[in-house]
């Protein structure tokens, strides 16, 4: 139950701990982090949203799941049983993180965003994101993150947080390509419509924020 919950600090930060379902998040984190929230009210189904937790999503690092996007755009602080882990050290790579042996994830460590949105594009047998982006507007810049499309799991879309962050709008993002050759190719879609739906994807949460 120590791991349980989700609890605003003194400094402004959300932390959730490693094992609060999805369902717990969706629902306590909405008035503090809206957009986290509605990420954790989209992932799966009413079953997954029950049964899954944070710090299982964030250990698995799964290229197609929700969290690890919103925890790398929001520059969260992975916590373990023994250190804290910044957001951009922690992916390391398709099902692959920092954590060592016998690290477990005790709590995730949210800065608030002025403004956040998670937008994905729904793989219906699943219900992974097929591909999905979420953007983050803090004071100092914009974070984005992109799951489910690239063939090295999460990552930053470093020129959309560039052409973002000098303006923030939809138009900002217009002739920012990504190279469909790092992306995921399968049944479901080759790596060019990945790394068009990115786009898509990015600027309709943009869209939603202006």
């Amino acid at each position: 139950r120590e791991m349980q919950g989700v609890r605003l600090a003194d400094d402004g930060r959300l932390c959730i701990g490693g094992g609060t379902i999805h369902r717990a998040v969706a629902e306590e984190a909405k008035p503090h982090y809206p957009g986290l929230a509605s990420l954790a009210a989209r992932i799966g189904d009413p079953a997954v949203r029950n049964r899954g937790t944070i710090g299982g999503s964030v250990a698995n690092n799964d290229p197609s799941a929700c969290y690890p996007a919103g925890v790398l755009a929001s520059g969260a602080t992975i916590v373990t049983n023994s250190r804290e882990i910044e957001a951009d050290d922690f992916f390391q790579g398709m099902f692959s993180t920092a954590l060592e042996e016998g690290e477990i994830i005790t709590e995730v460590k949210f800065p608030v965003p002025e403004k956040a949105r998670y937008e994905k594009f729904i793989q219906p047998a699943s219900r992974f994101p097929l591909v999905a982006a979420f953007v983050a507007k803090f004071s100092e810049g914009v974070r984005v993150a992109v799951t489910g499309a690239s063939e090295n799991g999460v990552f930053r879309w470093t020129e959309a947080e560039t052409a973002l962050s000098a303006d923030f709008s939809a138009k900002a993002l217009e002739g920012l390509t990504l190279d469909g050759g790092s992306m995921i190719s399968d049944l479901h879609g080759s790596g060019a419509y990945r790394a068009h739906l990115v786009g898509v994807m990015t600027k309709r949460a943009v869209l939603d924020l202006v």
